[in-house]
Order: C-alpha cells, then structure tokens, then sequence
C-alpha cells in the first residue's frame, strides 16, 4: 500500500511540475501566440488558415493578406502576390506539405505548411491563387 502510494505522489508530483513549467515558462511562446504576435490587432480575416506557427488570412473588405511564417510576417495587398507555389519535403518516406508565397517587395518567401495533407493544401493553394488573382 505505501508504494502505491508513493508511486501516486511521484507520479503527481511529476504531472504538477511540468504543468507549472509550461505555465511559467512557456508563455508567449506557443504557435498560436507567435502568429498573433506578428499579426495587426485591426485584422480580422474572413478566410484564414493556421498550422503550427504558419497563417494565411484573407480581409475581402480591405483586400489585405496577412502571412505569417514564424519569425517573418507581412500584411500586403492581395494583388502584390507574385506567385504562389506547392512545394514537399520528405525524409524516409514522411511528405510534409508546403505552400510557398512570394510576395512583391519583401526578401524572404513565406512557407505555409500543411503537415502531411495533401488535400488541404491543394485546396488552399486553389484559394490563394484565386485571392491573388494568379489563376
């Protein structure tokens, strides 16, 4: 009985310790908070997408995208777009999907990624260049 009960106040105490670190210290660092970080606090998107710390939204009223590839961010007119490409990675047979955004005026080109769905990047990549006017 008392090492059941040790075990339960180890295991407890284990379960304690990592919800207090990630409180303390993870704060402001989770994928979501990166992306609202880089985006205005006037922006309100009608179509969006969000994976990790990549997103892509779309304001139809002011014809503004926001794209967001954590540390790198930009909100430009939709016409500024100059290409929008799908791109995959693999190692040992893992395929992780991409979008990738060029945009007209900034160095570096947005990744959007997609984890291993195919079909929700295609589908997304169709709306993106439909946004941008390229097709």
């Amino acid at each position: 009985m008392s090492d059941a009960l040790l075990g339960l106040i180890v295991f407890g105490g284990f379960l304690i310790g990592i919800w207090a670190s990630y409180r303390l210290f993870m704060r402001g660092d989770t994928a979501q908070e990166r992306v609202d970080s880089r985006l205005p606090k006037d922006f309100k998107a009608d179509w969006s997408w969000r994976c990790g710390d990549t997103y892509v939204g779309y304001e139809p009223s002011s014809g503004r995208l926001a794209i967001v590839d954590y540390p790198h961010g930009t909100v430009v007119n939709a016409r500024d777009v100059v290409a929008v490409e799908p791109s995959d990675e693999g190692a040992l047979g893992i395929v992780h999907r991409w979008v990738v955004v060029s945009v007209r005026g900034t160095t570096p080109r947005f990744r959007l990624w997609f984890k291993l769905s195919g079909a929700k990047r295609d589908a997304t990549l169709a709306r993106l260049k439909e946004i941008a006017g390229l097709g």
